[in-house]
């Protein structure tokens, strides 16, 4: 159908960038990063350098002596590159060759509208924000040879979130995997899927997509590390769980953990009080953005119009938010689709790392012997194309982050 030149032009011209746009159109943090500085892994893995305590070595005195010299806690951190997205993508022959203009490849507006790459945005999203455990939601009830799977999830009313019809799922009780590649038939509500064959689980197995659970972090397995693992003052689950953040457990460097204001579980309400004082707490870096939920932003500016203070402005990066004033400084407040219920993640990015293979290449498309990249579908005219994004998110400085969760918000 294509020459290799064409061909290379309809991927790596409008194909691959339509991919990035739509990602970063869908995940503000993923779009936020990818606008900074990154990184190239010469390897498998990063070591990074990393401040774990400052140096108390400071003070007045009453005579002439010195403070008796202390260094700063440092430490080294180890960054696995992980396989974050692998994916295969069906493209219609008839629809590629009539996006044909004049020899050239896709129109990159005919491409955008055929939402392919709606799951590869979802799910890389949810990576970036998650604590990199590959974990969904999680049964909310006993299962023996049956297809209703009810679902809750720790940090989504909708447990459903990630789930579509047509996915494949594991599930995980700790590390003995109970479901096998179970394919997801319906989703039923927003606590309830059928799946297309009977299986059997325990009460809070965790459900995951397929082949990604791994017991111990390493390079080419899991998933990618995201905000909810670093702006935490624990250990990450699995795979994290034995080694901590970037090989760093919280026993061995109880400093190394984010500021987190929690309420056992109890539902309060968001209070310019509570915000200040996870700001107050920073130590090491700066909070230059506030991540959201949309019914956190209701709150906040409804508070705001009680004291006509309320105005979007276009912030961090193009993204329109709401400015928190703190210090004579604002901070924009930026909801994200993937951010959880009740949750307010505050970052320095300056100390976020996107760790990439290859600097503005997010994606790679296989290519076979000839150069080719779409593969036809034998006794159709279609045509297969597969890619993968290999990367990881670090972090230099943990306690410049928090995490504020427990907020009661609106039920609708």
């Amino acid at each position: 159908m294509f020459d290799i030149e064409t061909e290379s032009k309809l991927f790596n011209i409008y194909i691959t960038p339509g991919v990035i746009a739509e990602i970063a159109a869908q995940s503000k943090m993923f779009d936020r990063i990818k606008k900074v500085d990154k990184l190239e892994l010469g390897g498998t893995a990063a070591k990074q350098r990393v401040l774990i305590k400052a140096s108390q070595s400071a003070r007045a005195s009453s005579d002439s002596g010195y403070p008796a010299p202390k260094q700063s806690t440092p430490a080294e951190t180890l960054i696995y590159l992980k396989r974050a997205m692998m994916f295969s993508m069906q493209f219609d022959g008839f629809a590629l060759e009539c996006a044909l203009k004049e020899g050239a490849a896709m129109d990159p507006e005919e491409f955008e509208k055929q939402g392919l790459f709606m799951t590869v945005i979802d799910d890389l999203s949810r990576q970036l924000i998650g604590d990199g455990s590959s974990r969904l939601c999680q049964a909310s009830a006993l299962g023996s040879g049956i297809k209703i799977l009810p679902v809750d999830s720790p940090y989504y009313a909708k447990a459903t979130k990630f789930l579509k019809p047509g996915r494949i799922i594991d599930g995980y009780l700790v590390a003995a995997q109970e479901i096998v590649s179970g394919e997801i038939d319906t989703v039923d509500s927003d606590t309830q899927v059928t799946l297309k064959a009977n299986a059997s689980w325990s009460n809070d197995c965790w459900i995951m997509n397929e082949k990604v659970f791994v017991a111990t972090e390493k390079a080419g397995t899991g998933e990618a590390m995201g905000l909810l693992g670093i702006c935490s003052n624990l250990d990450p689950p699995y795979p994290n769980a034995a080694n901590g953040l970037q090989q760093l457990p919280v026993g061995t460097y109880p400093d190394w953990k984010a500021v987190v204001k929690s309420n056992g579980g109890i539902k309060r309400p968001l209070s310019e009080d509570l915000i200040i004082s996870a700001i107050d707490d920073i130590e090491l870096g700066y909070i230059t953005a506030m991540l959201i939920t949309q019914k956190v932003r209701r709150v906040w500016v409804a508070y705001l119009r009680n004291f006509k203070e309320f105005g979007d402005k276009t912030m961090w990066g193009g993204w329109v938010g709401i400015p928190f004033y703190y210090d004579g400084k604002e901070i924009p407040m930026v909801p994200d689709k993937f951010v959880p219920d009740g949750h307010i993640l505050g970052i320095d990015e300056d100390k976020l790392t996107l760790y990439v293979t290859k600097k503005n290449a997010e994606v790679t498309w296989e290519k076979q012997r000839d150069g080719s990249i779409l593969q036809k579908v034998a006794g159709k005219n279609e045509y297969v194309a597969e890619g993968h994004i290999f990367l990881n998110m670090g972090v230099s400085v943990r306690k410049a982050f928090f995490k504020i969760n427990d907020i009661d918000e609106p039920t609708a």
